[in-house]
This record gives structure tokens, C-alpha cells and sequence, in this order.
């Protein structure tokens, strides 16, 4: 004989039930997927030319590592090559076609130094941050490129080495990063603004 009060139990059971398992069904249907990763194209190194002037060099992009340039609220990304070898340090950014906007070179040094870069066989204006140990602005100048124009090489070289002079850093200093002339102030940061902009990226060595 069946129990009315039962099968009202059993009835009752079966429509929770099956309005738990529909609203598991909405919550699974209404979740977000999550979102495919996007590619993140870094900016390519400038291409290298192609001179008698050049022929010596050795004709590859160094290892990458990316540097956040901070100033206030205002975070500016640039992927750098890193010359931390002296090979690496004596070309650094040499016969280079262009450093295109968001790239540079991280010159790494193991201990202080007190002199410039100069220019010579480099054809690019550039914008370089000597650097302390805290991260912190010591100097920045702006180097512009040094052409041959007929000398000898010994002329071309002492040209370059004379303009140099001007490229000395007011301090004590650790590491230096290159960046296309002019990148920094059109992203907001100007002279003015060094003494309050820090450069961070991974430790390189202890």
C-alpha cells in the first residue's frame, strides 16, 4: 500500500534535488572562461649596418632583461640587451641602425665607476642613466652620434674621444642604461624629473 506522507517526502526530495542540480548547471554554464593568454611581442633590438666600419664587430643582439624606468605613478617598461662581459661593455650599442622606442642596453659593472661612454662608431643619438647601487639617478646625457666624414681612424677616434668629454657623469655610478634620445621625455619624464626616477630590474650578480 503506499504511504501518501512518503511519497510526498519522496517528491519533495526528488524537486530539491533536481533544483540543486539545475542550479549547479546555471552556475557552471554562467562562470567565465578563463581568458586565452595574449602573446606579448617584445620590442626587436635595432638591426645592425652593414660598413667596412662595422665589419669587425661581432654581429649579435645580447641577452634581455626587462627594466621598469619609475617616475611618480608613471611606470615605463624597456626591454634591454645586458652587456656585463668588457667584450659585450666595448661595442654595446655600435653600428646599430636605430634603438627602436621601448629598448636599450644595460651596461653592468661589478664595482663604481666615475667615467663616460663615448660615441665613436655609433650613429644613433642616445639618452644614457648612470645609475647607484640604490637604483637611483647619478646623471643622465644625452650623447649624440660621432661620424667619421672622411677622417683616418686615428683623427676619427680622437674626435670622438674630444666630444667624450662632455659625456662625464657628475657621480659615482654603477650601472648604465642606453635608451633612444628624446624616448623618456616624450613618455613624460623629463630632465628635471631625474632626481625622483628610479631604475629596477632583476639583480644581475651579487
Amino acid at each position: 500500500m503506499n504511504n501518501p506522507i512518503c511519497n510526498a517526502k519522496v517528491i519533495l526530495f526528488a524537486l530539491v534535488t533536481a533544483a540543486s542540480i539545475a542550479l549547479i548547471a546555471a552556475c557552471s554554464t554562467g562562470e567565465q572562461a578563463s581568458p586565452t593568454p595574449t602573446a606579448v611581442v617584445l620590442p626587436s633590438p635595432g638591426a645592425f649596418i652593414d660598413s667596412a666600419d662595422c665589419s669587425d664587430l661581432v654581429f649579435e643582439h645580447l641577452g634581455q632583461l626587462e627594466v621598469t624606468v619609475s617616475f611618480g605613478d608613471l611606470d615605463l617598461r624597456v626591454i634591454v640587451e645586458i652587456a656585463d662581459e668588457p667584450a659585450e661593455r666595448a661595442q654595446g650599442l655600435m653600428c646599430r641602425e636605430s634603438i627602436p622606442n621601448g629598448t636599450g642596453m644595460l651596461f653592468y659593472y661589478p664595482g663604481p665607476k666615475t667615467t663616460g661612454f663615448w660615441m665613436h662608431n655609433t650613429y644613433v643619438p642616445i639618452d644614457i642613466l648612470h645609475i647607484d647601487r640604490s637604483h637611483n639617478i647619478v646623471d643622465k646625457i644625452t650623447m649624440t652620434a660621432c661620424p667619421r666624414v672622411g677622417l683616418s681612424d686615428d683623427d676619427w677616434q680622437v674626435k670622438c674621444a674630444t666630444e667624450s668629454n662632455d659625456y662625464v657623469p657628475n657621480g659615482e655610478w654603477f650601472t648604465a642604461l642606453e635608451l633612444p634620445a628624446g624616448w623618456l621625455e616624450s613618455n613624460g619624464i623629463a630632465d628635471a624629473d631625474m632626481d625622483d626616477v628610479k631604475v629596477n630590474w632583476i639583480t644581475l650578480a651579487n
